[in-house]
């Protein structure tokens, strides 16, 4: 079993590293080729896409690792179901994409919608695919998919972008991505899924996939709302940096959620009527998972204002503060989340669900509040939301289970503190090496980051290392 873990957690640290290369190298050509004004236009289509795609498929992914008795109706009714919300989506994208374009003075909404919708096709089918693949522990197979989904995904948008596709190119890498993931995960797995509608075989797993609906719904209104009130607020200009800001930033969040859920949720989930062991589990699991996840994304804060400029070019000057806040937001919520994916596995999604109705309350607030302050106002205040779901996390009650307050927050604080000392050093280095070349300052400030959290890690979190250390696999003599 350690041996098929840490193989599981290679891939998806391979996967993770190789998608940000590919879209790093692909954003690095998008922001050469246009402007902040098309990355604005582009986000506001995407963002409404994103959100109907949940209703889709996401509903049924969660349900289907979850359930303890999974039968082929259910899997074909998932199917069904997620292929006519598709092709309605796609259709009633036509008149929605008309009211944006008239509400926000952009008439180039309208088709862009449409384009982006049309990803939503192939979304339900690799959702229902990977809600089956998680359930059968084939977690190569998720990464492997992700990996050349979003590999050539991108490489055919980067072409598409040198074809003088202009903004279009930023749509059609959704729809790409959405179709190779798709079709890789439907190869590698074997298993042909016919649809079909059957109300009686999908009220079966009806009740968790509403409220798993509810729950990733919330998410994505939030970000809805967050990328809505920014282009209302601040500009649709202010937007375009928002999103070069996301590029950087999302790709490894988005890695981390998906790796961290779905093999925290399989062994969470083989212990759900055992509440003491499933609090034990959970509490080792968010002292390695801080460990991880939170120095990452607090170095990429520290490393923010040599790397985007690197990458993006001249002119995106405005994106790099907000880069900065939407890293140390990940470092602090990540960890926390995994909080919810173990009362998820108990049959408690609706936590997750009130976490991210705060989430978005406080996202809203602050955004509208430092209006003032120009675009680092937009960085604050999803730092906002993700801090907003770490106190939910780390403060509720869990009595079902048995799960103190204290026993969630004494590892995410360690880890917290440890990854933010870290990058206040590396902060501190990349100043000093102002007059370098960026590379170099780049890579002399990865480095340090790696030697002095490593350092940090060793003298401050010895039991996490020597736990690390003797769950790896050991070669038999």
């Amino acid at each position: 079993m350690r041996r098929r873990l840490f193989g599981w957690l290679g891939l998806a640290g391979f996967e993770a590293a190789a998608r940000l290369a590919a879209l790093t190298l692909g954003t690095a050509v998008f922001s050469r080729l246009l402007t902040p004004q098309d990355f604005g236009v582009s986000a506001l289509a995407l963002i409404v896409a994103t959100v109907a795609g949940v209703f889709v498929g996401a509903p049924f992914e969660e349900a289907i690792a979850q359930r303890k008795t999974l039968r082929m109706i259910h899997l074909r009714t998932s199917m069904g179901a997620a292929m006519v919300s598709g092709v309605a989506l796609t259709v009633l994208s036509l008149p929605l994409g008309w009211a944006l374009a008239r509400f926000y003075g952009q008439p180039q909404i309208a088709p862009l919608l449409t384009v982006a919708m049309a990803a939503n096709l192939f979304v339900g089918h690799g959702d229902v695919m990977t809600g089956l693949a998680r359930r059968l522990r084939r977690f190569n197979d998720i990464a492997a998919a992700s990996l050349v989904g979003n590999v050539l995904g991108t490489a055919l948008a980067v072409l598409a972008a040198f074809l003088h596709f202009g903004v279009w190119a930023l749509l059609l890498q959704r729809v790409f991505i959405a179709l190779i993931k798709a079709a890789t995960l439907q190869a590698r797995l074997g298993h042909w899924v016919r649809p079909r509608w059957a109300g009686l075989e999908l009220d079966g797993i009806g009740k968790y996939a509403r409220v798993s609906l509810a729950d990733r719904l919330m998410d994505n209104l939030t970000f809805l709302a967050f990328n809505d009130v920014v282009a209302y607020v601040y500009g649709v200009e202010t937007l375009g940096f928002v999103n070069m800001a996301m590029r950087f930033v999302e790709p490894i969040r988005g890695a981390f959620l998906a790796t961290s859920h779905n093999l925290a949720f399989y062994f969470f989930s083989s212990v759900q009527s055992d509440p003491p062991r499933l609090a034990e589990r959970a509490t080792n699991a968010l002292a390695h998972t801080v460990s991880a996840a939170s120095p990452v994304f607090a170095g990429l804060a520290a490393v923010a204002p040599i790397l985007l400029p690197l990458a993006a070019g001249p002119g995106w000057q405005a994106a790099v503060p907000i880069a900065v806040w939407l890293a140390a937001g990940s470092a602090i919520y990540l960890p926390a989340r995994l909080v919810f994916t173990a009362v998820s596995a108990a049959g408690r999604p609706q936590y997750a669900l009130i976490a991210n109705f705060s989430a978005m309350a406080a996202t809203v607030g602050v955004l509208v509040a430092m209006a003032p302050f120009g675009p680092v106002g937009v960085g604050v205040a999803r730092v906002a939301g993700d801090v907003a779901q770490g106190a939910i996390a780390t403060l509720t009650a869990l009595p079902f289970l048995g799960w103190s307050r204290w026993r969630r927050i004494a590892p995410l604080a360690r880890g917290w503190a440890l990854s933010l000392a870290m990058a206040l050093l590396v902060h501190a280095l990349g100043g000093w090496l102002g007059g370098a070349r960026p590379w170099l300052a780049l890579a002399v400030s990865v480095a340090a980051g790696i030697v002095v959290y490593g350092l940090l890690f060793a003298l401050f979190a010895r039991e996490t290392l020597i736990a690390l250390l003797a769950a790896l696999p050991r070669r038999r003599r």
